[in-house]
């Protein structure tokens, strides 16, 4: 009687059956806790768009693999096409971390990218009668080409040091990635695999830990690339401020002096300097100094274009490099300045502090052979007349020693 029941027990047992949706589960798990790690780790700090590029990527790449691994069968060849294209935009997006890291703001191809990845997305939700063999195919090699993406500029970049190792690493992850889609397409178009995103096959296994260990890998590289960033961010920007200090101000106002002579087009350098800060310093304390030098960025970031240049000079100086402008524009926008400082002054301690500043317009013109010394030189000048004149004033080269100030 006990073998008899024995044997009806065991021909109720049926075996486990691998199920690879348990493994597109556990990567939007694994790439979901990645990002969370990563953003926590770094902070989405607006200097640090990279990083946040990663992050977005990541949770595109959960949100894909989820999708995928849900694989209901009446859902099936629609779930994977949403994934897929969704795989494809947290690859896009890696691409664009590659750009954002190497000093591009956005890649002009990335949007094109993007674009083709959800319409990926519309497709397979409008074509529900394509064989599952040609949604599982298509969306492979999408996954492989998008994956490519990042591959021309890691293998562009020659580095030293950690930044070199991470590249190298990137570079291997993505290629192995691309590879590993290609796999899978290759044989779900030629019948070697099914179609299902949750049919039990080796090649769909290798599809998932592939794509799982590339994203880990991958942001491993990019967490280092971050950090050597990072390094190289404090050693060009001033330490209270955060604006670019002396030395890296100097060679960005030479590199856009470069590209204004190759282009035609005039820049101007707008130099102010805070009306006795050195009393402020006194009477109010150093950390009350450094108050109002950071009320003072504030005001100037807000009054500055995204592709103008701020640094901090030295001191209670600061330099505005102002991108196709003349002076005439520089000196409208000192007054915008010093109109933001009357109408907003620094608190110290809950009190308003009276605070100006004496400013100094040097322009570059087309034809004009200025390096970024002689028009800093200039500027100077202009401020020293400035503050000759009365201070809380701006003055132009052109106007030294000609004109009455411009208030």
């Amino acid at each position: 009687m006990r073998n008899a029941r024995s044997r009806r027990l065991r021909g109720k047992v049926t075996p486990v059956q691998f199920d690879i949706g348990t493994f597109y589960l556990a990567g939007a798990l694994v790439s979901a806790l990645l990002g969370a790690a990563i953003g926590a780790g770094g902070g989405l700090a607006s200097r640090h768009n990279g990083l946040a590029t990663v992050v977005y990527a990541t949770l595109a790449l959960a949100a894909g693999f989820f999708a995928i691994g849900l694989g209901a069968p009446e859902y099936s060849a629609w779930l994977e096409c949403v994934g897929t294209s969704l795989v494809a935009v947290g690859a896009t997006l890696f691409r664009l971390a590659v750009d954002q890291l190497h000093g591009q703001s956005k890649s002009p191809r990335t949007p094109l990218f993007i674009l083709g990845a959800v319409l990926l997305a519309v497709w397979g939700s409008l074509v529900g009668g394509t064989p599952p063999q040609v949604n599982a195919a298509v969306g492979a090699f999408a996954v492989a080409a998008v994956f490519l993406l990042p591959v021309a500029p890691l293998f562009r970049a020659q580095e030293p040091g950690a930044a070199g190792r991470a590249h190298q690493l990137a570079l291997v992850v993505f290629v192995f990635a691309a590879s590993v889609a290609f796999t899978r397409g290759v044989a779900v178009a030629t019948g070697a695999a099914p179609a299902g995103s949750v049919a039990a096959s080796p090649v769909n296994v290798l599809f998932a830990l592939g794509l799982l260990g590339a994203l880990a890998a991958g942001a491993f590289a990019f967490l280092i690339l971050l950090r050597q960033r990072d390094v190289e961010t404090l050693a060009l920007r001033d330490g209270l401020t955060e604006i670019l200090n002396r030395p890296a101000l100097h060679e960005q106002i030479e590199r856009v002096l470069s590209l204004a002579r190759r282009r035609g087009f005039s820049c101007s350098v707008l130099l102010a300097d805070l009306d006795h800060f050195s009393q402020i310093n006194v009477d109010q304390g150093h950390r009350g100094g450094d108050e109002v030098l950071r009320h003072f960025v504030t005001l100037a970031r807000g009054v500055v274009r995204r592709e103008d240049v701020l640094g901090r000079y030295g001191g209670g100086q600061f330099a505005m490099l102002l991108f196709a402008t003349p002076a005439t524009g520089a000196q409208a926008l000192a007054r915008r300045l010093r109109t933001a400082l009357a109408a907003k002054p620094p608190r110290i301690q809950g009190l308003g502090l009276a605070l100006t500043a004496s400013y100094g317009v040097a322009e570059s013109r087309q034809g004009e052979e200025l390096n970024a010394a002689e028009l800093l030189r200039r500027a100077d000048a202009a401020l020293a007349e400035a503050k000759a004149r009365g201070r809380d004033c701006a003055v132009s080269y052109d106007e030294i020693g000609s004109a009455p100030p411009q208030t």
